[in-house]
């Protein structure tokens, strides 16, 4: 009995210091997907910046001109990814705080065996009390159990939301823009479009900003808005799943106990 109660103290410590290595893991991994996240929202801008630059040397034009209308539109295509960027991140912080409240309560139930079993070793207690001890400290070693489940479940959730937040901004922010792409041409084209350009450049480039905002940026618009409402739905699911774990798990101890 002794040895039982030294080796679950002993497993106890090695969980709290387990927890703190944990800690730093977690911490590691969310700088790291901060870092991911904020590493692609730059590659973005910079991809849309040199669109803008690029499509005003075609048409003959000085971006400092154009700054507020170029400003303007890229600071909506931004705001856009933020949107998509705060869902994502929600996600993150819920999954790693449901990780954290069943690693706790796992805690607290090898806790709760070793007091048992210290009230077991007392020998100031009836049989009846005993049996019922007995049947305690088996429901709390199921329940550690069940609580590692869930931290596998939000450790899972973790890394799809790590993976899917690039994959999904590379998807809805593709800048292809197939329609406004700037082709090769030969020569005698070339000289063709740089003096039309002279002329007709500055109407064509206000054009061009224009559609790009009425256009472009009211697709993204659209792809995000439905993306944000799938990811809503699953923080939703997230939520409501582990609320059914927690009452299927207190449910199963008092069974344990009381049955």
């Amino acid at each position: 009995m002794e040895e039982n109660i030294q080796m679950l103290k002993e497993l106890n410590e090695n969980m709290q210091k387990l927890r703190n290595i944990e800690n730093e893991i977690n911490m590691l991994e969310l700088a790291l997907y901060q870092k991911n996240i904020e590493e692609i929202k730059e590659k973005k801008i910079t991809e849309i910046t040199k669109f803008f630059e690029r499509q005003s040397k075609f048409y003959n034009q000085k971006t400092e001109k154009y700054k507020k209308d170029i400003e303007n539109n890229i600071e909506k295509y931004n705001m856009q990814i933020e949107k998509l960027i705060l869902i994502y991140d929600k996600i993150y912080m819920e999954s790693l705080r449901l990780k954290q409240n069943a690693i706790d309560n796992g805690k607290i139930a090898i806790a709760n065996i070793v007091t048992l079993e210290e009230k077991i070793k007392s020998n100031n207690i009836t049989e009846q009390e005993e049996n019922v001890i007995k049947k305690t400290i088996i429901a709390c070693a199921q329940k550690k159990l069940n609580y590692e489940v869930i931290v596998d479940e939000c450790d899972a959730r973790i890394k799809w939301c790590i993976e899917n937040s690039l994959s999904d901004i590379e998807e809805v922010f593709k800048n292809n823009m197939n329609k406004m792409q700037i082709y090769n041409e030969n020569i005698v084209n070339k000289i063709r479009r740089i003096i039309f350009n002279k002329f007709m450049g500055k109407n064509k480039y206000i054009k061009f900003l224009k559609s790009y905002e009425t256009e472009y940026l009211e697709d993204i618009k659209n792809k995000n808005d439905l993306k944000i409402l799938d990811l809503a739905y699953v923080l939703k699911a997230i939520e409501k799943q582990m609320k059914i774990a927690n009452k299927q798990i207190a449910n199963e101890y008092t069974k344990m106990i009381y049955n």
